[in-house]
């Protein structure tokens, strides 16, 4: 026997099939809108690492990372989980053999004949989700003395507040990245840790 319920057309839980319908037109537009999301999430942290690793700096920019052999600069890496300092420069011989030079005043300069390499040694996944926490960071052990190093521009690409030449910035970034609905974003860095941290409250 049909009941009344179902004759006057209610769903599961006293639903009408229209509002059921309509639920599931509103589920599939936040569906397509987190898939928006997550690809913007996904196209910012593949650019964010590009600028750490210095990838695409244009002729009146100065690069973000320090480079000496280019292996810190190669080193960038994303991830859901924390990024461990591990890597050691003698362990990867493209880098290694790249030499420095051993007199006091001199040991931040390449001996002559020689010039970085920079190859990116990480590649960023495309699976990061608005609802997960993003980590990136350097997987080399001198990372932290690479951070305060005078010739890296981590801080003020960070903090957005460099000027002149130096043209990127993170916040600039976001911006173009979410420009209409944008998930939380915190920044933090620690240099102890060499990681950026991104989250979604």
């Amino acid at each position: 026997m049909v009941t009344r319920r179902a004759r006057k057309g209610y769903g599961p839980r006293g639903t009408t099939f229209t509002e059921l319908k309509a639920k599931d037109f509103a589920d599939l537009i936040k569906n397509d809108l987190n898939d928006e999301i997550d690809a913007n999430l996904n196209g910012f942290v593949r650019s964010v690492v590009n600028d750490l690793s210095n990838i695409g700096t244009g002729a009146n920019s100065v690069s973000v990372s320090p480079v000496l052999t280019g292996f810190f600069a190669s080193s960038w890496k994303a991830s859901n989980t924390y990024i461990a300092r591990t890597d050691k420069i003698k362990d990867f011989p493209r880098w290694n053999k790249i030499k420095k030079g051993n007199r006091k005043g001199f040991r931040d300069r390449l001996k002559p004949g020689f010039r970085p390499l920079i190859a990116p040694r990480h590649p960023v996944p495309t699976n990061f989700k608005v609802n997960q926490p993003v980590y990136i960071g350097n997987t080399v052990k001198y990372a932290p003395y690479a951070l305060l190093s005078p010739k890296s521009n981590i801080n003020a690409y960070l903090q957005g507040g460099a000027t002149g030449v130096f043209s990127k910035s993170l916040n600039q970034k976001i911006d173009r990245f979410f420009t209409d609905k944008r998930p939380d974003i915190r920044v933090g860095a620690e240099p102890q840790g060499s990681k950026i941290g991104y989250l979604r409250q």
